[in-house]
């Protein structure tokens, strides 16, 4: 029995191993798919392994949010109150783990710190009934945000949140059959006013466009996948 049970589509693996590195390093066993040996009954196992773990940790980046395996693993965690949630895309959750409350990691790409590890950790260690190592609770350079101005940033989350919810409005007008192309002219209103936002001036000293560049390429792809033309945008 792993005391986390590690859920993410194959899109994250790169992120998930490093979600892995930490609680490992937090003295953690985690279990994920890659540990399914050749020729067993892989759905079993999972089964299995959702079963006994004792925290279910879901990465929901920009596919797992509609990945039906993750979807029924982030159920089953929620309905047993095991269910932690790692909000590591530009898109909003969908219900109905769009109410309740997630760490927010929007901006991350698997690098070594983010200002949110802490928080990630703690949270499972409370889970856990542990304590956290000495040296897992010391801020990084690579977390530290003293540099970033928190209102661009904000607006910036703001405005990436707006727009994923157009992208949304225009995903189920398109299911429905009643989609056009001036669906999309909100959606430019939107990246316009987020490219005027990521534009610094002289003497700026914050990182917007590193600090987000995560929710941009979500955005991207999933605008890519809606317009009739994909190569118009490229």
């Amino acid at each position: 029995m792993a005391d986390i049970f590690l859920s993410y589509t194959s899109s994250d693996r790169p992120r998930a191993e490093k979600l892995k590195a930490w609680f490992e390093e937090a003295g953690w066993s985690v279990w994920i798919d890659r540990d399914i040996t050749l020729g067993e009954d892989w759905a079993h196992r999972i089964r299995k392994e959702l079963e006994s773990a004792r925290v279910v940790v879901v990465l929901w980046g920009a596919e797992a949010r509609r990945s039906e395996w993750v979807q029924r693993e982030a159920i089953a965690a929620q309905q047993s109150n095991r269910l932690v949630q790692v909000h590591a895309t530009g898109l909003p959750l969908l219900a109905p783990f769009d109410t309740i409350e997630a760490v927010r990691m929007q901006s991350w790409s698997g690098e070594s710190g983010h200002s949110e590890r802490i928080k990630l950790l703690s949270t499972i260690a409370s889970r856990l009934g542990t304590t956290l190592p000495v040296h897992l609770v010391a801020v990084t350079p690579d977390e530290d945000l003293t540099a970033y101005q928190a209102a661009i940033v904000e607006a910036l989350q703001l405005a990436f949140y707006y727009c994923a919810r157009q992208i949304e409005r225009v995903r189920l007008q398109r299911d429905r059959g009643s989609s056009d192309v001036s669906d999309f002219d909100e959606i430019a209103r939107c990246f316009t006013a987020m490219l005027a936002l990521l534009r610094t001036g002289a003497g700026t000293t914050d990182d917007r466009e590193g600090v987000l560049h995560r929710l941009m390429e979500d955005f991207l792809n999933q605008l890519l996948s809606l317009v009739p033309d994909p190569s118009a945008l490229k």
